[in-house]
Parts: structure tokens; sequence; C-alpha cells
């Protein structure tokens, strides 16, 4: 046999079987052509170590859907044998090859690397005994394959090793003379070549949840800190979403940043995890000094936040009295009884405060009674000044409650009391209640803090009464998941009554009735940090008054004197003049089933 012709007969039997081998890795329907060309190196029997080339072509797709197979796919490969490479498998006897290929090769996704191994079957082949070139087929498939979550994102086909059994028979079927005729080559890849037969994209239809930042507390606030000290407190940022949070940036900005520094464990947050952030306040000068910590994230909707901060820089520490209320009113109260108020002192400094005396002044300071349980307040600590005002007869009396303390700006502060006795001769009794409580907007499910006060007249003969009541504005937040994601609205509303409220005390029940006006100056949201209007305005109001019923809770009581609660429920008719988002917000406003309860206390 001539050694140059059985080195070129094996070289191209060679490539032949190695293209049809790493095809198989290909999609032959509905994907996208792809062409790889690469180098080995194969022992063979005789010649030893050869180059050969394999020329890869395939159907795979660029896009892959999670839990969707991929494959499997049959290959179908024809290569070309040429005259020298059949000149000499003929002139050793052979009149036909046969064989199988084995091609190892790597999916890369980001899960990993998986292997796939792909037998290629090369059937008994003719070997022309005339002259020219002529083709080996080689059929196999490669196995199905399925992507989960793990691997969503970019991935790759790479094509690996080769291995070729081979056969060469001759005429009569018997295989040919050793060594050619059956041999095993264990190709190996030459380096440095792109072996990248394919890059493509695994994706998934199911929604990607979100992360969502939570921080608390949404403010800091240092209060006096002598300079030279220091003082520190904690943020928490959360990830309330479904999925990682990174945080992006953590920075201390404003007219005082360099007084403020912060520290932290956050760069990613799972979801249901927290990390924290921790500042220090390094008072400078005297006075406020005012910062804000902003926390950068990849939170979709609330990439910035923005928390407030402020500390107040003192020379040397000192006690700082606070007196609240600084005025007491006990309003027309009937002769002989008595109403008692709590009057609050705290100290606001930052050294103890001594209350050095605690006494009644004033023409009708006998009509008035102190009593208390203050006399040393540590920082932020307080105490209680009960003062009780019983009428004498009929008049005005007025006194002044004196506190003494060792605050060194304000060692005296005076409170001025006042009471009316009413002997009952006019047939009326004024009286005045603070009211604290909330409404329940059924149509999204929010609640409003409510503040204000009644000033009522009461007739004893027939227990009638009409009221002025005034409402203090107030805001609410409510979800409009119908309409957006996890948007949360702010609404401000106001109040406007429509006549007096008027009702009847009957048996220390009392019942009432009041009609207003509901208006929503503001509905807004915040995305990306920046607040957004949804609607309001200076005209948007109910169309209609509210009408609202309210009455002593049963089991309980009413006094003019001392208060009770009172709950309701009432109709909140729609909105009018509020934007292009009128009618949506009449979703989630308007409608029935709305309650209200309030506690009413003297106003003293």
């Amino acid at each position: 046999m001539n050694p140059t012709n059985a080195r070129k007969r094996s070289r191209l039997l060679s490539s032949a079987v190695a293209s049809a081998s790493l095809m198989a890795l290909g999609s032959a329907a509905y994907a996208e052509p792809v062409n790889l060309t690469l180098e080995y190196s194969c022992p063979f029997p005789l010649i030893g170590d050869q180059p050969i080339i394999a020329e890869i072509s395939a159907d795979i797709p660029a896009e892959v859907k999670v839990g969707e197979p991929l494959g499997p796919f049959q290959i179908e490969a024809l290569t070309t044998v040429n005259e020298d490479s059949r000149l000499g498998l003929k002139l050793v006897g052979s009149a036909t090859i046969e064989g199988v290929a084995t091609s190892t090769n790597i999916i890369t996704t980001g899960a990993g690397d998986r292997q796939i191994v792909v037998p290629l079957s090369i059937p008994q082949s003719p070997i022309p005994d005339q002259s020219g070139a002529f083709t080996v087929p080689a059929t196999g498939e490669a196995e199905q394959q399925v992507f989960d979550a793990a691997d969503v994102g970019p991935g790759t086909i790479s094509v690996g090793g080769l291995v070729l059994d081979m056969v060469a028979r001759t005429a009569s079927g018997d295989v040919a003379p050793a060594p050619i005729g059956e041999f095993t080559a264990d190709c190996t890849q030459v380096a440095g070549q792109d072996n990248i037969l394919q890059n493509f994209e695994v994706v998934n239809d199911d929604p990607v949840p979100d992360p969502q930042i939570e921080v608390t507390p949404d403010n800091l606030e240092f209060g006096n800190v002598q300079l030279g000290l220091s003082a520190e407190q904690s943020v928490t940022v959360a990830n309330t979403g479904g999925a990682i949070l990174g945080i992006n940036a953590i920075t201390i900005d404003g007219s005082a940043a360099s007084a403020y520094m912060q520290t932290n464990d956050c760069t990613t947050v799972a979801p249901g995890e927290s990390c924290t952030v921790d500042v220090t306040y390094f008072p400078s000068g005297e006075g406020e000094q005012l910062a804000e910590l902003s926390i950068q994230s990849d939170d979709p909707d609330n990439g910035l936040v923005a928390v407030p901060m402020s500390g107040t820089s003192v020379l040397q520490p000192e006690p700082e009295i606070s007196v609240d209320p600084q005025s007491v009113d006990f309003g027309k109260i009937q002769v002989g009884t008595s109403a008692s108020t709590d009057i609050t002192v705290s100290n606001v400094g930052d050294e103890v405060l001594y209350i050095n005396g605690v006494s009644l002044d004033g023409a009708a300071s006998s009509d008035f009674l102190q009593t208390h349980d203050c006399a040393m307040l540590t920082q932020d600590q307080a105490c209680t000044i009960t003062v009780t005002y019983t009428a004498p007869a009929a008049g005005i009396s007025t006194a002044n409650l004196v506190i003494e303390s060792d605050d060194p700006d304000a060692g005296v502060v005076d409170v001025a009391l006042q009471g009316e006795g009413d002997s009952g001769s006019s047939g009326t009794v004024d009286f005045l209640l603070d009211l604290e409580g909330a409404t329940t907007i059924n149509a999204n499910g929010s609640s409003l803090p409510l503040n204000g006060s009644i000033d009522a007249v009461l007739e004893l003969a027939t227990g009638l009464f009409t009221a002025d009541l005034t409402i203090a504005p107030t805001e609410g937040t409510f979800q409009i998941s119908r309409l957006f994601r996890r948007l949360t609205a702010t609404a401000e509303v106001t109040f406007e009554q429509v006549g007096d409220t008027t009702g009847q005390l009957a048996n220390s029940v009392l019942s009432s009735e009041s009609q207003m006006y509901v208006q929503v100056p503001e509905v807004t949201t915040r995305l990306f940090g920046f607040k957004i209007p949804l609607g309001g305005g200076s005209e948007c109001r109910t169309m209609d008054p509210v009408t609202i019923a309210m009455q002593t809770p049963d089991g309980e009581t009413f006094e003019p004197l001392t208060g009770g609660n009172l709950t309701g429920t009432y109709d909140l008719p729609p909105l009018e003049n509020c934007g292009l988002l009128t009618d949506v917000l009449n979703l989630f406003m308007a409608g029935s089933g709305n309650t209200i309860d309030l506690e009413l206390t003297p106003n003293l």
C-alpha cells in the first residue's frame, strides 16, 4: 500500500466522519442555520496523528423557552471522499466503509454545563471501482433537552471531542487486513479555535417577579447632641418583593452632609430579607443641621428612597422645658360641678430638668386645684399636672398655673386657666368638645384619621342641640391595584360643613346629623422617587353634601361635660371636577358602607 495514498485516505475519511458526528448537536427543523469549521488531530494506524477538518452545519434555535423540549433531532450528513482516498482504500482490498462516530459536546447556561454525547451511524457504503470522488452518508439523533428557570439567560453550544470507530471490508464482506480493517481514533481538537457552534437565549414566559424596597424609619431625628460627641441611629432596608433587590448606591446629601457618616452591609437583598444602614451624627458649630440619606436600588417602581435627617449641635448640655397646652379654657359648666384636664411638662433638652415648684396664682385661684408628679425629668422624659376647675357660682373664674424649673431660658412658665359657672337660668348649656377618630372608605378599604372639634348649645328642657362641627384636613393612602400594579395613591381630604350639626341628648344617649361636602384638593402617587399627580383640585368635591348620622354606641353613655363615643355609617356621593381621572378616583372613593367612629373629649 502506498503510504502517501494511505495518509490521504485516512485524512479524508476522518474528516467525513467528524463532520457527520458533530452535526448531531443541531436542530434540523424550524431553527436558525449555523456553520462551524474545526480542525482536529486524530491518531490513525500506521500513519500516526493526522490533521482533519470538520465542516459542521446545523439548524439550532436561537431562542428556547423554559419547559418546552428542544429536540430530539434526526441528523443526516453527507461527506465527499476524493479520488486519492478512494484509491488508497482499494489498494488494501477495501470494497466498503462503515462505522460509528461519537461526538462529546457542551451546553452552557446560567445553571452551568451539561455534557451531550451524540453517536452517529455511518452505514456500510460502497467504495466505487471507477475513479472519482464518492459520498459517505451518516445519520444519528441528538437527545431531547429541557431547560428550567435556572437556565434563563444567554447560553452556548460548544463542540468538544471526537472518537471514531471504523471498519473497512473487502468484497467478500470480510474485515480488511489489520491494522486498517478495524481501528479507533480518539481525536483531539486543536487548541485556540472558536468552538462555539451557536449562541442562544433561554427565555421564560412566566412573569418575572420584581424586587420591592421598604425603608424604615422614613426619617431620622437625632435631637440635641453636644459638640464633640456623636449619636447613632439605624435604617433598615427590606425587600418585600419576589426577586433579589440590588442596592446600587447609598449616599448622604444636603447642606450639612459632612456632619453625617453612614456604613452599611447592603449589596443585594433576597426576598423577605433586609440589611442595615448605620448613620452617625457628628455635630459641628451650633444649631440645626439637615441632610438626606439617599438609597438607590433596582426597584422598578421606587428606585430612589430619600430619608430626611436632622440633628442640632449644642455647645453644652442644658435642660429645656416644654409645656402643653399653654392655656386651658374649661368652658361653661354647671355650678357645683367640676371638670379636669391634664397638662404635660416635658424635658426636650439634653440635661436633667428640675421642677422646683408648681402653684396656682390669681384672683380666682381657689376655684382651681392642681396635683402633679413632677420633680426631676431626664432627657425626653415627661410628667403630668392635673388641674381641676369647680364652678362656685355663675360667672367667669381665671387663674394661672405657675411652673418653676431650672431651665436657664424659661425658669417660670405660666399657664392661663379659665372656667365659667352656669346656674342654668338661661335654659341652655354651652359645651366645647374635641373629637378624634377615623373614617373607613369602603370602596378602597383605607382609613383616614379625623381630628377636630364640636361647639354645641344644648337646650336643657328638650335635650335638643345645635353645633358647629369642624374637622381638620386629613389624608389617607390606598392601593389602586385594579389599574396599576402595586401603585399607592395618597389623597388629601378636607370637609366643608353645610348648615349646623343638629341632634338630641336623651337618657345620656346622643344622636346627631351633619351635612358636609367632602373635598379632595390633591391625589398623588410616587414613581421612581417623584411625586406624580393623579387628580383632585380646588373644585374637586362630592356632587352632593354627605349626610352623616351618628349615635352613642349601645351600652355606652354621653355627657356634655365629659364627652363620649359616637359611631355611624354613611354614603359617599361621586366626586366631580377632579380632572381627567375623575372616573378612576370614583372607583376608589364613592359608594356606600363607609363607617365613622369618633371619641369626644372636653376641650380644656
